[in-house]
């Protein structure tokens, strides 16, 4: 038997008059003059208002109150008549001081539950707006909707995305409120909703008969779908409200959302403008002095050939050489770059010696007879995966590094260690070493030690950058460390393969 039905209502009022009754029994027994009866009596009929429906039940209780202490109090007791003239005046006052005490009792019941009610909602708001905080992306924002909605209303949700630039509905996705249930797709409601930039549906004057409630979700300047609650025909004002506010919120953050991304990728667009413009800042300040020294080395073998010794002509055409391939490196680091920070390159991963890919790598590796560059062979034979024209490609960019930025007579060592499931390739030189501050940076494309670009005509700025990539490629890790007592140790990490047993 529920709480607020005829029947329990009558209970409650029958119940309350007779313990009314009862008290004052007592209280008359006791001497009490019977001004505390009548006050028994006001007090139940409050009673009846806090725990009734009210209204009419308010009346009945009154009018019950007034029949009994007739009855039972004022004399002759036992007895409807009443003796004293003045007592009509006084059940009169009774009746209308019960009435009014019950009604102020059932007024602030009412608004206490109303109070209760939309602290309720403003609970439900705050808890889906700290869900909300955890969302990254729109998908998961009508996830946390829809158990919102599950939760507070128990009801099903269902999400039609936007299409075809916004002029059309996605397939509907349903959030039945259980597993394996159904939500009814009612496309032409959600299509009304998106073109009118309107509620549509249920509790709405447009096609009011539908089963569910649609919302445009989003901003009428860039809508991102129309969300349905299913059913909503049968659900209270205050419900609807609050499922509409609850929607709002969300479409709130699913616009931040968006925000953040198109931050992001402005941002991300912002930083290629400044790295192109750092390209060709630094290819036209850095590649000028090359090209310049081969086109005049080309000029003077063309135009006084003939005056020119065989010492002269080689240095020159040794110049000429040099020049050349270091502008062939040159590209081939930013094309191996751009590919494989752009995904255009994947590794062609394969079992290869480390000896032989050091021993490659030196071959190619710039020729500078003031540095001592040697390889410290491993005691046993180590394999990798790797793709081995790139990883030679990086082997090469960490050796000419060292040399580069070493003084002359400095040494430069690779040497090779197995480190778990990885082998650790390192170069390490004897030179000034890099500050604690540029470690991290060194590796950014367009950076040398010491400077944010690049002011000597032989370092771009890539060699580091290239291996970066390449490391990445393969799953692999790069990174400087200081050398004891001086000194850098450039550390490339590649795959371990396993040595089969023969």
């Amino acid at each position: 038997m529920g709480r607020g039905t005829p029947f329990s209502s009558l209970l409650v009022t029958v119940g309350l008059i007779a313990a009314a009754t009862a008290a004052g029994a007592c209280l008359s027994a006791a001497g009490l003059q019977q001004a505390t009866v009548v006050v028994t009596y006001v007090l139940s009929v409050i009673g009846v208002a806090l725990l009734t429906p009210g209204g009419s039940w308010c009346i009945a209780a009154a009018a019950l109150s007034v029949l009994a202490f007739n009855f039972f109090f004022a004399a002759p007791t036992l007895s409807l008549e009443a003796l004293d003239p003045a007592m009509p005046g006084t059940f009169a006052v009774m009746f209308v001081v019960a009435l009014v005490a019950g009604r102020l009792a059932a007024r602030l019941r009412a608004e206490a539950r109303e109070a209760q009610d939309a602290r309720a909602r403003s609970q439900a708001l705050l808890a889906l707006r700290g869900e909300l905080q955890d969302c990254a992306d729109v998908d998961a924002v009508i996830g946390v909707m829809a158990r919102c909605t599950a939760r507070t209303l128990r009801r099903s949700m269902a999400w039609y995305p936007v299409a075809d630039g916004a002029a059309a509905l996605g397939p509907q996705r349903a959030y039945p409120l259980e597993p394996g249930g159904t939500v009814v797709d009612e496309r032409q409601v959600a299509l009304l909703a998106l073109a009118n930039r309107a509620p549509a549906g249920a509790t709405t004057a447009s096609l009011g008969a539908a089963s569910g409630l649609y919302l445009p979700f989003g901003s009428d300047r860039r809508p991102l779908g129309v969300i349905a609650l299913a059913p909503a025909s049968d659900l209270a004002p205050e419900d609807v409200d609050l499922w509409r506010s609850a929607c709002g919120v969300s479409a709130l953050a699913a616009e931040r959302l968006l925000a953040l991304e198109e931050r992001e990728r402005a941002a991300v667009r912002a930083r290629d403008e400044r790295t192109r413009a750092d390209l060709l800042r630094s290819i036209s300040h850095d590649l000028r002095t090359p090209l310049t020294s081969i086109i005049g080395n080309a000029d003077v073998l063309l135009e006084a050939s003939d005056a020119l010794d065989g010492a002269r002509r080689r240095a020159l055409l040794e110049s000429v050489r040099d020049d050349a391939s270091w502008l062939r490196a040159t590209v081939e680091n930013l094309l191996t770059v751009t590919r494989l920070e752009e995904g255009g390159v994947r590794p062609q991963a394969d079992a290869e010696l480390v000896d032989d890919l050091v021993e490659e790598a030196l071959r190619h590796a710039a020729r500078d007879d003031a540095h001592e560059v040697r390889f410290e062979a491993p005691d046993e034979p180590l394999l990798v995966r790797a793709d081995p024209a790139l990883v030679v490609q990086a082997l090469v960019n960490l050796v000419n590094n060292a040399v580069s930025h070493t003084p002359a007579g400095c040494r430069v060592t690779v040497s090779a260690e197995r480190a778990g499931e990885v082998v650790e390739l390192r170069v390490a030189d004897d030179g000034p070493g890099i500050p604690d501050a540029e470690k991290d940076l060194v590796f950014d494309p367009f950076r040398t030690a010491g400077a944010t670009l690049p002011d000597g005509t032989r370092s771009v700025g890539l060699g580091l950058t290239v291996c970066r990539a390449v490391a990445r490629a393969h799953g692999g890790t790069v990174s400087v460390r200081d050398r004891a007592p001086h000194g850098s140790v450039f550390s490339l990490t590649l795959p371990a393969e396993e040595v089969p047993n023969v």
